[in-house]
């Protein structure tokens, strides 16, 4: 065994090196005991029955075998594209409006970039508070003033999204050296012209990855909301297993796989590009 800036290197017999550090791999280790730890005591304090899980795992295979088996009647589809148009609405507009909102927030909390240094504390209390309440509620919150409808659901995925967004948006801006922005101040350029022509590209590559990341998370969140009338295509997967009509079900919840097969892979080739 050699040590190397720190670092051990040892040699096994099947030729293979391996590298480690007691001092950087004992936080990690500790770290997984207690994490197993307090998984083996919160289980038992719930009553965590895993032998009944297993011994039930059967059902769910079954129900999956059923959808499978009632297969796909794509006469259906003509009901299903309407209902799934209207969350991609949903999704879109919110994901949309809580991006320009959380882009603007986020400069005033961000610590480098923030017009002044009592701001950053008190948006992370505001937004901490927003997103501590999940998406769900503050639709139905909303809901209670709209009405049924798409309109709660957009509003709802807003406001949490906005939360969400100030906060990833903050961070990205933060880990863009101080350096660039002092050398681009000391020109006499203004904190718009700094944010616009350095801070802005500098990020553009993860802010499109939070982009994406909550754009899926609203699509789901809007799927899962149309079970709680404000429409799209949940409501049509929850009628159909409430009316046993498991081939539309089926078609519904393929629609919504393959959207969200097809936006992932559009997104990763548009970071790639952007990255060129």
């Amino acid at each position: 065994m050699t040590q190397h800036q720190d670092t051990y290197m040892i040699i096994h017999k099947n030729g293979r090196i391996r590298l480690g550090n007691p001092k950087h791999t004992r936080p990690f280790n500790i770290f997984l005991l207690c994490f197993t730890a307090i998984s083996i005591a919160l289980s038992v304090a719930v009553s965590f029955d895993w032998l009944k899980i297993v011994s039930r795992l059967g059902n769910v295979a079954g129900s999956i075998g059923l959808l499978v088996k009632e297969g796909l009647d794509f006469s259906e589809i003509d009901l299903i594209i309407p209902y799934f148009y209207e969350t991609v609405c949903v999704a879109v507009l919110s994901t949309i409006y809580s991006a320009v909102l959380g882009l603007f927030l986020a400069v005033f909390q961000a610590k480098n970039i923030t017009p002044h240094k009592i701001l950053p504390p008190l948006c992370t209390a505001l937004f901490t508070f927003i997103r501590a309440i999940p998406g769900f509620i503050w639709v139905l919150l909303v809901l209670v003033c709209l009405g049924f409808g798409p309109s709660p659901a957009i509003v709802g995925l807003c406001i949490s999204s906005t939360a969400f967004f100030t906060r990833s948006f903050a961070h990205s801006f933060e880990e863009v050296d101080d350096g660039t922005l002092e050398a681009l101040a000391s020109t006499g350029a203004n904190r718009v012209k700094v944010f616009f022509s350095a801070l802005l590209p500098s990020v553009v590559t993860s802010l499109i990855a939070w982009l994406t990341m909550r754009f899926e998370s609203n699509f789901h969140g809007a799927s899962i909301l149309g079970m709680v009338g404000v429409g799209g295509i949940g409501h049509i997967i929850s009628s159909a297993f409430g009316s046993y009509r498991y081939s539309r079900a089926w078609m519904a919840i393929l629609v919504v796989v393959l959207f969200t097969y097809i936006f992932e892979m559009f997104f990763n080739a548009l970071k790639i590009k952007l990255k060129v």
